[in-house]
């Protein structure tokens, strides 16, 4: 096995390669164990993630999401 060395908290010693595939098979992101939440939570996160990605990519554009130039109502 190759791989810099690194001390996994809770766990020890690992291969940094080894613990990396070790989180993307188990789905954990920063701590966040994605397998664990139940599906109306992860939609939710999804739909989380999706807005500040539209967000993200608006403020890179110049577009400005919350602008109330047109009424749609009334």
């Amino acid at each position: 096995m190759s791989g810099e060395p690194l001390t996994v908290p809770g766990t020890g010693p690992a291969h940094r390669s080894c613990y990396e595939k070790n989180l993307i098979e188990q789905r954990i992101f920063r701590q966040l164990n994605l397998r664990g939440l139940p599906d109306v939570e992860l939609r939710e996160l999804a739909d989380m993630v999706q807005m500040e990605l539209n967000v993200r990519n608006a403020e890179q554009s110049g577009i400005d999401l919350w602008q109330q130039d047109d009424v749609l109502f009334g």
